[in-house]
């Protein structure tokens, strides 16, 4: 009687046994299931922050963030198309193509809807800037000191001009001009040059001598062009002759473009003064400090100044006094749109992940998450986001 009660109990054993072992790899399965969006969330609820109105505790601020995590309508980008091109790819729009250059000197029109290739040319040098499309003319800077003009349908080569040095920065058309910085090569003794070329035709119209570095392009409005650079000196030029109306020192380097809007000028300096000036007389109207290294983002329309810093974040600030009105931290943060689509913008994070967050408020309401990560910050057109990932592929993800 005692070895039949002994068996049963190890068959009973046994049965509770392989239940339990059931039920753990059930619970490891729905775990692997859902570890990439739970991946996301981690990562949401530990890196969104929005300026509140008044301080609180590390307990209610990870409370706040997750009630906002739990806000966000958490969507994933699916690529409608990929197209494989080497190097490190730049990217510009026009109608209905992208206009791609590449680090292996590679110019491509790629049809935006459908990813097919137009045309594709191998300028065989380093470009290192995205292009520059304008009435059908594609300008393409190169690290061979060439600046080519192509037939935006065909790839025809229009015109070229030779400068004195690298062209590290997309080139600016307006009215008529084409403005491009040219770097001196630290082999020959030469100065930093800006040059005003004719656009039709690349005729000479004048030319601005620096001792600035200016790896990143100038602002220009109907009437001067505006420029800084390693020099940490912002000048402002006379459009038509190139004479220099005034300049202003800066504390540190001014690595990227400075924007005007309604009569200031902005600018940012790498060790994380934002400066506002008055576009006719250089007269400064406002500064303040931010942490980290900074660089202004594109303006998307909205009136806000758009501020990134090292530290994940950006910043936006009122550009009439230069208040702080809101920050959004991400620890991958890469860039933004300079897109405003119904009082929203994007941030986006290197690891792929693209916030819609609210213009007024910085808020994150909306999370997209791509399956690739994003080398470049991605352009954003006609409800699609573009993007070039480290596997060498750019990818077209349709805005669900």
């Amino acid at each position: 009687m005692n070895i039949t009660e002994d068996r049963m109990r190890i068959w009973v054993l046994k049965i509770l046994l392989c239940l339990l072992f059931t039920l753990i790899v059930v619970f490891l399965i729905v775990q692997v299931s859902l570890s990439s969006r739970n991946e996301y969330k981690a990562s949401a609820s530990e890196t969104i922050e929005a300026k509140g109105s008044g301080q609180i505790g590390e307990e209610n601020s990870f409370k706040a963030a997750l009630y906002k995590l739990a806000a966000l309508d958490i969507k994933e980008l699916s690529p409608a198309w990929e197209l494989s091109v080497s190097g490190e790819v730049f990217m510009a729009a026009e109608g209905d193509f992208l206009y791609l250059t590449s680090t292996s000197g590679r110019v491509m029109a790629v049809k935006a809807s459908e990813g097919s290739t137009q045309w594709s040319l191998d300028l065989g040098v380093w470009v290192s800037a995205p292009p520059t499309v304008q009435s059908g003319v594609v300008y393409v800077g190169a690290t061979n000191h060439v600046l080519y003009a192509l037939d935006a349908a065909s790839g025809a080569l229009l015109w070229h001009y030779t400068c004195q040095g690298e062209i590290l920065a997309e080139p600016v058309v307006s009215g008529g001009s084409i403005f491009v910085c040219a770097d001196n090569n630290s082999v020959y003794n030469l100065s930093h040059r800006l040059y005003a070329l004719d656009a039709r035709n690349g005729a000479l119209k004048w030319t601005y001598d620096t001792d600035s570095w200016t790896p990143a392009p100038p602002a220009v409005t109907e009437h001067a062009v505006y420029l800084g650079g390693y020099h940490r000196e912002v000048y402002a030029l006379d459009k038509l002759t190139g004479r220099k109306l005034w300049s202003f020192t800066a504390p540190n380097i001014v690595l990227s473009s400075p924007q005007v809007v309604s009569g200031q000028i902005f600018f940012a300096c790498v060790d994380g003064w934002v400066y506002a000036l008055d576009a006719a007389s250089g007269t400064q109207q406002w500064a303040i400090k931010l942490p980290g290294f900074v660089s202004l983002a594109p303006g998307d329309g909205s009136g806000n100044l758009y501020v990134c810093s090292s530290k994940d974040t950006l910043i936006a600030l009122s550009p009439d006094n230069g208040d702080e009105l809101w920050t959004f931290k991400d620890r991958s943060f890469l860039s933004c749109s300079p897109i405003n689509e119904s009082g929203h913008i994007f941030a986006f994070a290197s690891d792929g992940k693209v916030f819609s967050l609210s213009v007024s408020s910085g808020e994150p309401e909306r999370l997209f998450i791509a399956p690739h990560d994003f080398t470049n910050p991605p352009l954003v057109k006609s409800g699609c986001i573009y993007g070039s990932s480290s596997d060498g592929f750019v990818r077209a993800y349709p805005i669900p």
